[in-house]
């Protein structure tokens, strides 16, 4: 780590003033675990991080102790097992992985992953600023295939601190597909004088941060800090442990760095090999959303997704160049979508924006023209606006409910009636409702009354429908026959025999009719007589009845028969 350089001219300068013993500097060949990747591969440390002066314990030496191996297999897998140094095998690895900083500098990452490298973690800070290396190395790591996490080498002395350095990460990561923990490296000489406790608070506050943001926190340490400076009970987070050449004492740590003297393809010089043993994928999703500084980003196998459609959980959103869902009205690709005001999710069915509704279909596509939902027929103009009211369309007119539902059958506006098809069409000339007729003018608005229509005469009652059979009106009776036309003449109504005036339809009553020169008397209720030669009697004109004619006058529907209207007004 950063600092490597800095304990070792301190534990010099300490001991060249005589504030502590020769015995406390370890042999030559001994490497300080003081974090990931953060040295250069210096050999010369002291007894392990946060040692007070003079008293580094036995336990700090054999955490520490790391020569480069004679064994060319160590730190490698043969016959599918990887070796320590002396050939004895570690067993239950997932993978092998390094991890880097500036240190390393350049890196042909491709050469790594063909390295048998499956992950690295990469350090984040270096003197106080952005690792020079890392956007390089997160860009071509992740291009080669090789799983991604990073560490920050903390110098956090308060929880604030603490925060401030995971807001710090979070900024630095979020553009990239992190797939891997997120390590807090906490072990600096600042930190060392900190109780448990604080230091717990420390770690926590970080990780409750990057937890909250959707990472993964970890904790990394050596194993001298781990048994005598952190009390890992009040963190509840997994460990990276850090001994070199001999397994941690630390019990299952989801990750080991074994060594920093690591020799790997596409690497000058030493780098740190490190072993995986927990699988991660269940805690950390290649699909998920991630919140950071109030800002909310959507990952798609870990890459965050820009200027692209993602569907969560069957809910589509749209992501835009900034990573953000978008909101409100989204023109793409020429279709006009819009997505929910406070989450983002497409909007699919009815909308209402601005006072006027708006239908997207379950493509989220904004819908023009005819829409059929559940089986109502509504139309929206070019814009999308849903109509209400009278339309003329290709032609046609139709009605829209005030909710925008076509209207079919009867309907009244502005105290006229009008008919609706069953496909809504305004309908006009003449009209079958349920087997009564109707008739509507070339408006479509519903006669009642008189109506002349070709060479004949109907009557349209005050309900509309057209009148059969006898009817009175100001005082004279009229017949209509099965058709509805007026009858004239001398008509037959279940085989007796009636005179209808020509010009007015009136039947004949109390008077003497000229038929073809042959004269009838046309009594009280418009019976005709034939008029007999002298000697003879009056004789009732009789004919065929036609089945499908109205009443005679007297009975159900005919002259005195009260008429009951039905259809639109009753």
């Amino acid at each position: 780590m950063e600092n490597k350089m800095y304990s070792i001219r301190r534990w010099r300068a300490m001991a060249l003033a005589g504030l502590i013993g020769a015995g406390a500097v370890l042999p030559a060949g001994t490497a300080l675990a003081a974090g990931p990747g953060e040295g250069p591969g210096i050999t010369v440390s002291p007894g392990g991080p946060g040692a007070a002066a003079g008293t580094a314990p036995a336990a700090a030496v054999n955490t520490t102790q790391d020569t480069a191996p004679a064994n060319p297999n160590a730190w490698k897998k043969v016959n599918g097992t990887y070796q320590m140094p002396d050939g004895t095998p570690i067993e239950n690895v997932i993978a092998r992985g390094i991890d880097v900083s500036r240190w390393q500098g350049e890196i042909n990452w491709s050469q790594v992953a063909a390295d048998d490298v499956s992950f690295v973690m990469l350090g984040t800070r270096s003197k106080g600023a952005v690792d020079p290396f890392f956007h390089r190395n997160i860009q071509q790591a992740s291009a080669a295939g090789i799983q991604v996490g990073v560490y920050i080498y903390s110098l956090a002395t308060s929880p604030e601190m603490a925060v401030e350095e995971a807001d710090f990460v979070l900024n630095l990561i979020h553009d990239y597909p992190v797939s891997f923990p997120v390590a807090f490296d906490m072990e600096d000489d600042v930190q060392a004088a900190l109780s448990k406790e604080q230091l717990a608070e420390i770690a926590n506050a970080f990780g409750e941060r990057i937890k909250a943001a959707g990472y993964y926190p970890m904790i990394y340490a050596n194993d001298y800090w781990l048994a005598n400076r952190l009390d890992i009970s009040l963190m509840n987070y997994p460990v990276w442990a850090a001994r070199y050449s001999a397994r941690p004492v630390y019990q299952n740590p989801v990750m080991w760095q074994a060594s920093s003297t690591g020799r790997v393809n596409g690497i000058s010089g030493n780098v740190d090999i490190n072993f995986q043993y927990t699988d991660f994928s269940p805690v950390i999703p290649a699909n998920t959303w991630r919140t950071i500084n109030g800002q909310t980003y959507y990952y798609q196998n870990y890459v965050k997704q820009k200027n692209n459609w993602i569907n969560d959980s069957g809910s589509w959103y749209y992501m835009n160049g900034d990573g953000l869902a978008s909101k409100g009205w989204l023109n793409h690709s020429g279709k006009d979508y819009y997505l929910d005001d406070s989450t983002g999710k497409m909007v699919t069915g009815w909308k209402m924006d601005k006072g006027q509704w708006y239908y997207f279909g379950s493509s989220g596509e904004l819908s023009k023209g005819w829409i059929n939902d559940k089986g109502i027929w509504y139309y929206s103009n070019g814009q999308g606006v849903m109509q209400t009211g009278w339309l003329e369309e290709n032609g046609r007119r139709y009605f829209l409910e005030n909710s925008g539902a076509m209207a079919k059958g009867w309907i009244n506006q502005n105290d006229q009636w009008y008919y609706l098809d069953s496909s809504g069409v305004l309908s006009k000339g003449w009209i079958n409702d349920n087997g009564s007729w109707y008739y509507s003018n070339d408006q479509g608005v519903m006669q009642t009354g008189w109506l002349e229509e070709g060479k004949s005469r109907y009557f349209l009652k005050g309900s509309g429908v057209m009148a059969t059979g006898w009817r009175e009106m100001d005082g004279a009776w009229y017949y209509f026959d099965s058709s509805g036309r007026m009858s004239v003449g001398m008509t037959d109504v279940n085989g007796l025999h009636y005179y209808m005036e020509p010009s007015t339809g009136r039947m004949a009553v109390n008077t003497t009719v000229d038929i073809g020169g042959i004269s009838y008397q046309a009594d009280g209720s418009g019976v005709l007589s034939q008029i007999q030669e002298e000697g003879a009697g009056e004789q009732t004109v009789t004919g065929t009845p036609d089945a499908s004619q109205g009443g005679s006058p007297g009975a159900s529907g005919g002259p005195g028969a009260v008429v009951i209207p039905v259809g639109p007004g009753v």
